[in-house]
């Protein structure tokens, strides 16, 4: 079935009825909430109920009649053998613009025999192919490949001349003295389109050098990256190195760094020395116009921000991660829970978003907690934006 889950203007109305005791105790005011376009609608994912001896054939028999109208098609499975069905199939998708496959085991890898001419969006979650290059159409705009290597990268770069965005997760980014450049064979300049890059790596020198030797010579509006070990000055230099090169032009198209996100798996990470050290050198609080935080992290951010303050007067994105479950409990140094109390003052803050599970018992009650503790700058109207993680169904 097919239908409409959830109002945007229901969701905030819940959220309004939250916030009046917050309210009372911070001597906060937030006036209204509002949600008028389409974009305020969330729709449930079309089921289809399967049945018979043969769960494969009988699901793609249910796409078969609608190979020529699908235009999204989201699947995920847990076992190779069920994906092969859809993968191997030999269908031709002519109007499929975005294809999603999901938790596909990187031990097995399944040809392609399958096509979509007109894909606009790829997005593959841990998945070897074999035959990558018959889903790098030219009409690709954007790709997620959570578990590719280096050379479909460079295979993107070379037949995917309208995309803007890539992100991926290497395998196998493992550069020598004796390995060749792959991005030597590359005419330039290539990726005229690109805007956004999202890179992890598993070795911290890796990502410097594929920034370094693949894309000195593109601009960037949005750069990403990963790296496993946060702590220590070496490491930091070694960030700003990967995410702000002298030679890469990162900027939108007002001159300013408009987002910029580093995380790494290390608990330790020290992101303040990582904000001063960018600051200092490259004035990133004179710039930035989109920060994403973690709500069990406030006061951590805060002190941050308190050290280098942002400095633009608007246009500021603060887009904050509701999935700690305890807030406004947050953790201490000690490890013990106090109260999140600190209030953020932002003057340049004209947008905040949130983003959370849509099956969370909590989300809603976040929101409001946190909403309680930013003071909306003085005579200015504040866009709060809800958005989902879609969930398993």
């Amino acid at each position: 079935m097919a239908g409409i889950e959830l109002l945007a203007p229901e969701l905030l109305l819940e959220i309004m009825f939250m916030l009046p005791d917050n309210i009372g105790q911070n001597h906060l005011f937030w006036s209204s909430f509002t949600g008028d376009s389409k974009a305020d609608y969330r729709r449930l994912p079309l089921m289809v109920e399967r049945s018979g001896s043969t769960q494969r054939t009988d699901a793609l028999t249910a796409l078969v009649a609608y190979v020529a109208r699908i235009e999204t098609l989201d699947t995920m499975f847990s076992v190779t053998e069920n994906g092969t069905a859809l993968l191997c199939s030999g269908l031709d998708f002519p109007a499929l613009r975005t294809l999603r496959l999901e938790s596909l085991g990187r031990n097995n890898e399944p040809s392609l025999l399958f096509t979509a001419p007109q894909l606009r969006t790829l997005e593959v979650d841990t998945a070897d192919l074999k035959n990558w290059a018959t889903l790098l159409s030219p009409s690709l705009e954007s790709v997620r490949l959570w578990g590719g290597t280096l050379e479909i990268l460079v295979g993107i770069l070379e037949l995917c001349p309208r995309v803007s965005r890539i992100a991926m997760k290497l395998w196998d980014c493992l550069y020598s003295n004796e390995t060749k450049d792959p991005f030597v064979a590359l005419s330039r300049p290539f990726a005229l389109a690109l805007r956004e890059l999202e890179l992890e790596l598993f070795e911290d020198p890796e990502l410097v050098r594929v920034l370094h030797t693949g894309f000195s010579d593109v601009v960037l509006h949005t750069l990403k990256g990963r790296i496993y070990n946060g702590h220590g000055e070496e490491n930091v230099e070694l960030l700003a190195d990967a995410l702000l090169l002298g030679d890469v032009e990162l900027h939108d198209e007002v001159g300013h760094v408009r987002h910029l996100q580093c995380w790494n798996n290390d608990s330790s990470f020290e992101v303040g020395e990582v904000w001063k050290h960018l600051s200092f050198h490259y004035n990133l609080h004179k710039t930035v116009r989109e920060i994403q935080i973690h709500a069990e992290h406030w006061h951590d951010y805060l002190e941050v921000f308190d050290s280098y303050p942002l400095e633009l007067q608007d246009g500021i994105t603060l887009a904050i991660d509701t999935s700690w479950g305890e807030f406004p409990q947050i953790p201490d140094d000690e490890g013990d829970f106090l109260r999140a109390s600190k209030i953020l003052q932002m003057p340049g803050l004209s947008k905040v978003k949130f983003c959370g599970a849509q099956d969370s018992n909590y989300f809603l009650q976040t929101i409001s907690d946190v909403l309680a503790l930013i003071e909306p700058p003085t005579g200015r109207k504040v866009e709060v934006c809800v958005e989902y993680k879609l969930g398993n169904l």
